[in-house]
């Protein structure tokens, strides 16, 4: 039996008695239903760490004793295989709810005295109790714990060295169906009067829908959403951008690679990380970049620190599935990002813009969705098409509009580098140096990618709306960039086109490709592809695999540079 939400309920029948007796009762106690979005990371048990404030539950089952405890099988596969679900209800204590209100409030001066007063404070002498109860937080219906993974990939993608194990921890809700959540507070009688119960609520709202609960929640993790209308305003100076996102994919995963489909909050941040890194590394040294995309980011270890930019990640539709093979996928969702104004629209927007336009984002995010043939005639799909729209309004109107979110080929895609590098020194003025830095690793900048327009395919090979391929023949659904990383020159050449070998000895490809359904005028498409290629430490004109497919891609007929490096004859 459940008895998740009993206490909350006697409670509350509690206070309606009691106030019918007594004024001193009346508005002391509020309750709300609150909807948890995505997974919520649960910490403290079965897995410590000091990151954590989602705890576990109720024992609702027993422990196989030849499975032994999940803190000691950290191993993916292990606990995918005897400990995926685990016999235990999950819950928000209500401490953790407390100590959300708490920092909202601190970030706000004009609040912070009055919070101190309502919920108590200790300092060196004294210890101030509070006059709010925080009641835990438990979902409607039994929810029992799920496991979850954690896979750093900025050294596989960025500096192109061994992929990292994947490590698993818990999380109350599965990813795929929103939870509701009973929350809870309530005054104690003599003590707090019915407009600081009511003040405190108004807290609880906007830390809730703001910050939303447990740890990893700027990646997105625990996102929590009242069911009552709320305008949710942000941290002091700082500001949001919301994104609209389609991503047609060869198919995005969690846990289990095999079945295990899921388009994650972690993918975005571990793209928007991995890009921050390689422009940083076109500007700083090494230390100096980790140091700030640890500033911006957050890190773990050595050290752990607390970053100042936000993601989340709200699917709005359950993914959906091609309608004609070979099979694809398609997740649709909202982004938001948030951050301080300036470090937001001056250092994180331009390089989303640059990232958008020249890949995709999870599994296969290096090349546009198309179809793949292999030496036995076997079909698949492979790469990602990802459109970000943002919300604008209309000229002279206030109806708003969807505009795509990127870089085209007719934009001038050095001033906006120069825009974005130019922020960058003005904001950390000693840690920019000049010249061409960090040359081993995926590097964004003009002294160490190369990126051109050329031409193809004909037309789109994805009907967008109805879900479909309306190309089925695989080399009308690639362009000649997509052509040219296939050639038995780079394909599967570790140097240039990577090589997805199992194993553990999987090598990124240095060569990104987005497809843009914009004209090439000279060769006649309705289509181009976005080549954009890392040197990683390769100059032009020499003997390197990389740099002889910078001379092949600047040959193509009807190529166009958009930015940095060129052949050594061009430059």
């Amino acid at each position: 039996m459940y008895s998740g939400n009993r206490l909350v309920e006697l409670l509350e029948k509690q206070h309606e008695k009691r106030s019918q007796q007594s004024e001193k009762y009346q508005g002391l106690f509020k309750k709300g239903t609150f909807t948890l979005q995505w997974r919520a990371k649960v910490g403290s048990f079965p897995h410590p760490d000091a990151e954590t404030i989602v705890s576990a539950g109720e024992p609702c089952g027993a422990w196989k004793v030849s499975n032994g405890r999940p803190e000691d099988k950290r191993n993916v596969g292990e606990n995918l295989n005897l400990l995926s679900i685990l016999p235990l209800n999950g819950y928000i204590p209500g401490s953790s709810i407390r100590g959300l209100v708490r920092n909202w409030a601190k970030q706000r001066p004009e609040i912070k005295p009055k919070m101190l007063k309502i919920l108590g404070f200790q300092d060196s002498e004294n210890i101030t109790p509070g006059k709010i109860e925080f009641l835990d937080a438990w979902p409607e219906e039994a929810t029992q714990l799920t496991l979850d993974i954690v896979n750093p990939q900025e050294p596989f993608q960025v500096y192109h060295q061994g992929q990292s194990k994947p490590l698993s921890f818990y999380t109350l809700g599965n990813g795929e169906e929103p939870i509701n959540v009973t929350v809870a507070i309530r005054g104690i009688p003599g003590k707090a009067t019915e407009a600081e119960v009511q003040e405190v609520w108004e807290w609880v709202q906007q830390a809730l829908n703001l910050y939303g609960v447990g740890s990893r929640t700027a990646s997105g993790y625990g996102a929590i959403k009242t069911k009552d209308k709320l305008k949710v305003n942000p941290d002091p100076d700082s500001t949001s951008k919301r994104f609209d996102f389609t991503l047609y994919s060869q198919g995005s995963y969690g846990v289990d690679p095999q079945q295990d489909l899921d388009l994650r909050p972690s993918h975005w941040r571990g793209w928007l990380r991995s890009w921050i890194l390689r422009f940083l590394l076109g500007v700083m040294s090494e230390d100096h970049a980790k140091l700030t995309l640890a500033e911006l980011m957050g890190i773990l270890e050595p050290n752990s620190r607390k970053g100042c930019v936000r993601s989340e990640m709200i699917k709005t539709q359950k993914v959906k599935v091609s309608e004609n093979s070979p099979s694809f996928y398609v997740w649709k969702g909202k982004l938001t990002l948030s951050a301080p104004n300036e470090i937001l629209n001056e250092i994180i927007l331009p390089i989303v813009k640059f990232a958008v336009t020249v890949g995709g984002v999870g599994r296969g995010w290096r090349r546009p969705l198309h179809i793949f043939r292999n030496d036995r005639n076997f079909e698949a799909a492979r790469g990602t098409h990802l459109i970000l729209t943002q919300k604008l309004k209309k000229k002279g109107t206030d109806e708003l509009k969807d505009v795509p979110y990127h870089l085209s080929p007719s934009n001038d895609w050095k001033k906006t580098y120069e825009d974005w590098r130019n922020a960058v020194q003005k904001r950390w003025s000693n840690r920019v140096i000049s010249g061409y830095n960090n040359p081993i690793a995926e590097v964004f900048s003009p002294e160490s990618c190369a990126v051109y327009a050329v031409p193809g395919p004909n037309d789109e090979p994805l009907e967008l709306i109805d879900i479909e391929w309306q190309e089925t023949n695989p080399l009308n659904t690639r362009g000649d960039g997509v052509d040219l990383i296939y050639q038995p020159t780079y394909k599967r050449k570790i140097d240039v086109g990577g090589n997805a070998a199992g194993g553990g000895n999987a090598h990124c490809s240095w060569v990104s490709i987005k497809r843009v359904n914009i004209p090439n005028q000279q060769e006649n498409t309705n289509c181009q592809e976005i080549v954009c290629l890392f040197m990683g430490g390769q100059r032009p004109g020499s003997t390197h695999l990389r740099s002889q497919f910078l001379n092949d891609l600047a040959q193509i007929s009807g190529a166009v540079h958009l930015f940095g490096m060129q052949p050594t004859e061009q430059e």
